[in-house]
């Protein structure tokens, strides 16, 4: 860990507070009251990220000096050569405490990060400050992503009595209702406007990321433009089974549909995610961190398909997923389309 010896003059002006540090814990109080911790990550690069003690997987990874060690590598491989050599855009659906945001511009990249929950947004924005130069390459957008216009219900973890939860899991109230995510006596409710990423996204970009408990689909739906005219060279996913019929076909339409447009897919495992020996500093760029995960869909997977009668992604959605509720998607575009595809993702079945 790394101690800060300065806090920005405009952090102090809008009531944060830095505390003193335990150990080698830099310690902060934020305007909203919240008791924030920041440590100098152990990637290639580092930079310094802020997060809330009370996540209960923080306390792990900032011992570890990184979040989803085998995420983040196949990460770096994904996006390095593109956010060194083009200055590309990043763009992060569901920022949260904004650690593959932080990432991307310590890459090199510009960021577009959408996280609408204002106790999160205060982590991430401290975290920008804390890293000189980094709040010029970030754009924050405080809303929720939907194809539907209006404002929506998101309900977000709230600690009791200093018990330590995920506080990633903020759900949104959309279509399918509560997909993941903690019961309402253990959230609290923010109202937050939605948006389309084609709306907001002008150029090309070297990374989507989209982790918004379930509604995934719904978020590639607003960037059909974006996936269909302009190059998106990858895709990180957290997907979500569901029980709603609906969004079962929505999340399987859009898999079949990126699959189409040239998308590669692996599978981060629960424990690749946690669990991958990171390169040692000066040797990541000589790692594949995508070629490290699984293939999604399996080979196993491939031949069995045809003969029950289904798609190979809607097999792979019902056999591949290697924990009952969610993983995470890791896809590359290795095709690019001549023309434009000639159906659009839909969200409904038939």
């Amino acid at each position: 860990m790394q101690r800060i010896a300065h806090v920005p003059s405009w952090l102090q002006r809008e009531g944060w507070r830095q505390e003193t540090p335990v150990g080698n814990v830099n310690r902060w109080t934020s305007p909203l009251g919240q008791t924030l911790h920041s440590f100098t990550t152990s990637t290639e690069p580092r930079f310094t990220f802020a997060y809330n003690p009370l996540d209960h997987d923080m306390l792990r990874m900032a011992r570890q000096g990184v979040i989803e060690p085998g995420l983040t590598l196949a990460w770096h491989s994904a996006t390095h050569a593109c956010c060194r050599d083009a200055r590309g855009v990043v763009v992060d659906v569901g920022g949260n405490f904004g650690w593959y945001t932080l990432y991307s511009i310590a890459l090199g990249c510009d960021v577009f990060v959408v996280e609408p929950v204002p106790t999160w947004l205060e982590i991430l924005q401290l975290g920008v400050a804390l890293n000189p130069g980094f709040a010029r390459h970030v754009k924050i957008a405080q809303n929720v992503v939907y194809p539907e216009r209006g404002n929506f219900t998101l309900r977000v973890p709230r600690p009791k009595d200093n018990a330590r939860m995920s506080l990633g899991m903020t759900y949104m109230q959309g279509s399918a209702g509560r997909i993941k995510g903690y019961k309402d006596d253990l959230t609290y409710a923010h109202v937050a406007e939605s948006m389309r990423l084609d709306d907001a996204v002008r150029s090309d970009v070297c990374l989507l990321k989209a982790d918004v408990e379930g509604y995934e689909p719904q978020v590639l739906h607003t960037a059909q433009h974006l996936l269909a005219r302009r190059r998106v060279h990858a895709l990180q996913l957290e997907m979500t089974r569901s029980q709603e019929v609906s969004q079962r076909c929505a999340t399987i339409n859009m898999l079949e549909h990126l699959d189409a447009l040239g998308f590669a897919f692996k599978q981060a495992t629960h424990a690749q995610v946690d669990a991958v020996a990171l390169p040692r500093v000066g040797e990541w760029a000589n790692v594949d961190g995508f070629d490290l995960l699984n293939d999604f869909p399996s080979n196993r997977t491939r031949k069995r398909a045809a003969s029950v009668g289904l798609t190979v992604m809607h097999a792979a959605y019902q056999w591949d997923f290697t924990a009952y509720l969610s993983t995470n998607l890791v896809a590359q575009r290795v095709r690019w389309m001549t023309e434009a595809p000639r159906h659009q993702l839909t969200l409904t079945c038939g």
